[in-house]
């Protein structure tokens, strides 16, 4: 994994992008003395998850995600796992029909993966801002070349799950207009399938009190994603 998180850094460098530069890698540890660890410089800014100007921040999401997806980076090819998992439905769910048509639709109506270069965990926790400003984009461990519209996804699914369905959908609206392209909803049931109750554990510690978290609401702030995206198909 260090290995491939340093070759995207590497081709990040001449991109433009704002991400962090590789200094240095020692993916078996010896140079260390400790474990495999990976050096690189850091960027200015920090976490932002309560902006003053919640419609400009996502409008600046939207045109990184544009930005990255546009990028001549080689990455490895996207590995889909719809395939061979089991779709279960959480137990905290309310409409369990809801997630068994999700899973029917993502069994029978698979897609192929575009190829572009992704960042493979587009979201809030991996954004740095200074002065209500986007400044970098951290955590490049699984980028890789594959289906955009999977990190458009996967960010509506985290800004579900901490502010609501309608903050997801902006996002959605603000990244197609920067994209010039409609988003796939089976893109978005592919990345709302990773949700479980799981995530109302390690959520709030990710949060680490930067922003409130509701839990007891969370997994119906991600039905109502379901639900809307749904209404997509």
């Amino acid at each position: 994994m260090l290995n491939r998180e340093a070759a995207t850094l590497d081709g990040l460098r001449a991109s433009g992008m704002a991400a962090p530069e590789l200094v240095g890698i020692c993916a078996d540890g010896a140079a260390t003395g400790s474990r495999p660890s990976l050096l690189m410089t850091r960027l200015p800014g920090r976490i932002d998850l309560m902006p003053d100007d919640r419609d400009f921040w996502l409008r600046q999401i939207a045109r990184t995600a544009a930005s990255i997806h546009h990028a001549p980076v080689s990455a490895p090819a996207f590995q889909g796992w719809i395939d061979r998992a089991e779709l279960a439905v959480p137990r905290s769910a309310t409409d369990t029909r809801a997630w068994r048509t999700m899973s029917r639709v993502l069994r029978k109506h698979s897609r192929q993966a575009e190829s572009c270069f992704t960042h493979g965990d587009f979201q809030h926790f991996n954004f740095l801002w200074l002065r209500s400003r986007l400044t970098g984009v951290v955590d490049w461990a699984m980028a890789s070349t594959g289906p955009p519209d999977l990190d458009v996804g996967h960010c509506r699914l985290n800004l579900a799950v901490l502010f609501g369905a309608d903050v997801a959908e902006k996002f959605r609206l603000a990244y197609e207009a920067e994209a010039g392209r409609t988003v796939d909803p089976w893109w978005d049931l592919h990345a709302i399938a990773a949700y479980n109750d799981q995530w109302r554990q390690f959520i709030p510690v990710q949060v680490a009190d930067r922003a409130p978290v509701d839990t007891a609401g969370m997994t119906g702030r991600v039905e109502d994603l379901l639900h809307s995206t749904l209404r997509r198909l």
